[in-house]
């Protein structure tokens, strides 16, 4: 019997144009209402997966949320930290260096905004467009790096998926061993701290709860889900996921995330 389901947002809940679709929103509330912990997992700001969250169940400290990619797991009601992992200052600010120097369109993160620094158009169209997609507040900095002293949950370059592929080795090399890369979207390269990714978050939410990990179900599309379909003990991806995903995942859905990917879940294995 599965008793936890961790399920991405961005075209896995939400379809591509970013709606929750009524039968996804329906399945998960009939979930959370038979005791299923539903767990939203995102490379999401915690504050833009809350967001989400509330239009499904009622937050509370009961239910909890996976944001930036698992470096910050916390209750849903009052933020309390279940697990939380930033990248290191220093390592931030190098890979900040190198973006200002390449002219890349690069974000941090605080408790309830993105942090950038004033790059003129189009580069600040794409961080305007984020924020609206995101549904948060922008604050222009005059230094990134000085911005976020403590440290980020994560840093997020936008641009061409060609050009940042380029780019991704070396921003590798910078980090020495210090970050990780991935692609949550095409367009959208995260940078982490090595130690986070979403199954490592949905570990240390499982062990918190008590739910033993092959009791989890892990949804999701694209590259940054791949440790969470791993470590569940049902790793499921929608039909419009990435290959690669796929190739991992324990079972393809016939069904994508705007044709209710999670009424097929619910269907099949609840």
């Amino acid at each position: 019997m599965y008793r936890l389901i961790a399920c991405d947002i961005d075209d896995t809940i939400l379809d591509e144009t970013g709606d929750l679709p009524a039968s996804n929103r329906d399945a998960l509330r009939r979930l959370h209402a038979r005791g299923v912990a539903v767990v939203l997992a995102s490379g999401r700001a915690t504050v833009s997966v809350r967001a989400v969250a509330e239009h499904i169940y009622p937050l509370s400290e009961d239910t909890y949320l996976l944001s930036f990619n698992g470096a910050r797991v916390v209750t849903a009601a009052s933020d309390t930290i279940v697990y939380e992992q930033f990248l290191e200052p220093a390592v931030a600010a190098a890979v900040a260096q190198y973006a200002r120097r390449e002219r890349l369109v690069i974000h941090g993160f605080n408790a309830y905004a993105f942090l950038s620094e004033a790059r003129g158009e189009p580069a600040d169209e794409l961080s305007r467009r984020y924020g609206r997609g995101v549904t948060m507040e922008r604050l222009i900095v005059p230094d990134l790096a000085a911005a976020i002293p403590g440290g980020t949950p994560k840093l997020l370059i936008i641009g061409d998926h060609q050009d940042l592929l380029r780019h991704q080795p070396q921003i590798e090399e910078i980090g020495a061993g210090r970050l990780v890369t991935t692609f949550s979207k095409p367009h959208f390269l995260e940078i982490l701290h090595p130690e986070v990714n979403k199954g490592n978050g949905l570990r240390h939410l499982a062990n918190h709860v008590g739910i033993a990990i092959d009791e989890t179900i892990a949804v999701g599309d694209n590259l940054n889900d791949l440790e969470m379909l791993r470590a569940a003990g049902l790793g499921i991806a929608v039909a419009n996921a990435h290959d690669r995903l796929k190739a991992v995942a324990d079972v393809v859905l016939s069904r994508s995330a705007g044709d209710g990917a999670i009424e097929e879940i619910e269907e099949r294995f609840f």
